[in-house]
Formats: structure tokens, sequence, C-alpha cells
């Protein structure tokens, strides 16, 4: 297992390591023995964070399938459903505020949940990207190769087409990560961290696209992120191994990142304002 902190920029294999629903990025050097090693072995000496104080801080519970986070915090259903998921950031969020999309409230629920856990920081000189992945990678009709060709949309209407709106393009293109790779250079950015989830299908039993492919099988998710990840080890950056836990531990790491580069999505959304709101950098670009 490579320590944390550990980079890489000769090769990267983006594995799921344990279950799919701890998707850890590890960077793999050409030289290292035997890259094929069974997920299972690999993350063996892996622990996993225990539930403590009410926090529902395993990332196995199931219930995290359906902790849409983003969703909840912007919109009235949030408080209808916060009680369903005790401990967690929105479940605190709601019981000190009556309205949704409170970024001063949710900044102090950060700030607390995150001094509860012993959550880390990023460090100063890294930029922590955020790959939207699962189900609208997944059950996609569209491959890979174009999805990050062009822009594409996943919700569809009720005449069975693509509803082209900002909101609902969650994965970003290639383009978008050219031009965040060149604002990035400019910063003086040479650290990167990746944080995704693979296994995110909030919606697994509703036909919000057109689910031209399995929900259940995350290799496309694999895909994307393995292809993204490689594009900036081809730009000179240096993959710094972030192991992602739950949702909430990964969007409080996120939220005090100095530097942040958004995916779409309500989730990305809301770090890339908590971001600017403590003072941090977001990267994006319209393409």
């Amino acid at each position: 297992m490579i320590p944390r902190g550990t980079t890489a920029t000769s090769r990267y294999d983006a594995s799921i390591v344990g279950s799919p629903s701890r998707a850890i990025v590890v960077a793999i050097a050409e030289d290292l023995p035997n890259p094929d090693l069974p997920r299972e072995s690999i993350a063996a000496n892996v622990p996993a964070p225990e539930r403590t104080g009410g926090i529902m801080a395993s990332a196995e519970d199931p219930d995290w399938a359906t902790y849409r986070l983003g969703d909840f915090f912007h919109l009235p259903e949030g408080r209808k459903r916060h009680g369903k998921y005790p401990g967690t950031v929105i479940d605190e969020y709601y019981k000190r505020a009556s309205v949704p999309s409170d970024y001063e409230v949710m900044r102090e629920v950060i700030d607390d949940v995150r001094s509860i856990r012993g959550i880390e920081t990023p460090q100063g000189d890294h930029c922590v990207i955020h790959l939207r992945t699962g189900d609208i990678i997944d059950s996609s009709e569209f491959s890979v190769d174009e999805t990050l060709a062009k822009k594409r949309y996943y919700q569809i209407d009720e005449k069975g087409r693509y509803i082209k709106a900002a909101w609902n393009q969650y994965a970003k293109t290639m383009r978008y990560y050219v031009a965040v790779a060149k604002k990035l250079k400019k910063l003086g950015i040479k650290r990167l961290e990746f944080s995704y989830r693979l296994d995110f299908t909030p919606y697994p039993d509703l036909d919000r696209s057109r689910m031209f492919g399995r929900v259940g099988d995350h290799q496309k998710s694999a895909e994307y992120v393995r292809k993204i990840t490689e594009f900036f080890i081809g730009e000179s950056f240096e993959v710094v191994r972030y192991e992602c836990r739950d949702a909430d531990h990964d969007f409080i790491y996120m939220c005090n990142s100095g530097f942040f580069v958004p995916s779409g999505g309500g989730f990305s959304k809301t770090i890339a304002r908590m971001v600017k709101l403590n003072g941090g950098t977001v990267v994006s670009s319209r393409r």
C-alpha cells in the first residue's frame, strides 16, 4: 500500500480498492512488482472508519447510497428527510437552519463536524479535484471517450430528450480539464488530489436517464477517472493519493481546500462556494 503523500508521474492506475463504496485513487510506479495484485489484498491493510458520537462515519453504511448532500442542502426535500441520516452534516444543518442554502450556517456545521471527527485538511500547495462519477457515467449511453469529447447531459424530459441545461451536465469534458491545467500552471500548482465516489447511485430504481448501461458496473466511472488522471500526469502534475471515505468526510475535506476544481452537480457547486467563503481559490472553465 502506497503511503499517503506518495506520488507517481510515470504510470497511473485508478483502482477500486476494497468494496466499490471505498473508491481510492492509487498511484502505482512502473517499477513496482505485480501492479495487478488483487484488490482484496491491497485493501487488507486499509482500516474502515468507525461510527462514533452518533456520526454516520462508516463508509460501508448503506444509507450513504441515498444521501444526496448537495440536493438536501439546496432543496426543501432536505428539511423533510434529514432525520433519516442522524449525525450527518445535513442532519446537523437542519437542526440549526429552517431554510435551505444558508452557507453561513453550513460553514459553522462544517467546522464543528470537522472538529468532532478530526478530519484533516488538504495541504496548502495541493489542488483538490472533484470528479462526479457513478450513475451519470455508468448508466449513460455514451462511452467515456464520447463523454470527454463534448458536453453530455444526463436527465431526460417527458419526451425522452436530454435536458440541455448547465445543471444537467455532471461529468466535465477533456476541454474543461485542458483549460483547468493551464490555469493551475499559472497559479504555480504542481500537486493534485482527486476525490470521487465510483458507486454513487442515489436513484438505483428510477429511470432518470436513458439507462443504456448497468448502474451496478462502475468500470466506466473508473475509466473516466483514469483518463483524466493520466492527462494531468502527462501535463507534469504530481498526483497525491487521497483516500476517499464517506460523503461528509470528503465534503468537509474539499470545503477546506486552498485550491479546488469542481465538477458538475450541486455537491460540487456547494463545495466551490464554501471554498470561496473560506478564502480559497476555485479553478474552473466554461468549456
